[in-house]
């Protein structure tokens, strides 16, 4: 069996944005961040999607926070179905990704990002969240997996 992959550096996020939007019936600012935030651990991780990866996502189940789960789905790959997406109900917009050598990343959306969200127009903050540069959109630290 193939095994589809993800390069973060050469992914065309607007095809990302509109396979995701498919997946999850509109397109959203928690949607996109989601992406962005699956394909940054994908970067920071070394890792090419799919398989060989892990994500714990603390979204929940309650929407739109619950959105950014089907953003990282598209982002990294990883998904409820194969059992390596785990949604916690936290009610945290955060993900962390872990490879099989142990190594991770939390990634955790800004909160005055999760504030615009909730104030500004969603096809308007959806847009914004392509371009945003990483480091202000989210934070994130390495881990070492438990």
């Amino acid at each position: 069996m193939e095994q589809l992959t993800i390069d973060p550096a050469s992914a065309d996020l607007d095809e990302m944005i509109l396979r995701g939007t498919l997946l999850h019936g509109h397109l959203g600012p928690f949607l996109v961040a989601g992406i962005r935030m699956g394909l940054l651990a994908l970067e920071v991780l070394g890792s090419p999607g799919y398989f060989g990866i892990r994500a714990e996502s603390d979204a929940g189940s309650i929407t739109p926070q619950s959105c950014l789960n089907d953003g990282i789905q598209i982002g990294s790959g990883c998904t409820a179905g194969k059992g390596n997406l785990l949604i916690v109900d936290a009610n945290a917009p955060r993900a962390r990704f872990y490879i099989e050598d142990g190594a991770g990343v939390e990634i955790a959306l800004r909160p005055e990002i999760v504030a615009g969200f909730r104030m500004g127009d969603i096809r308007a903050e959806s847009e914004k969240m392509k371009t945003l540069p990483l480091e202000e959109l989210f934070t994130w630290t390495n881990l070492s997996s438990s």
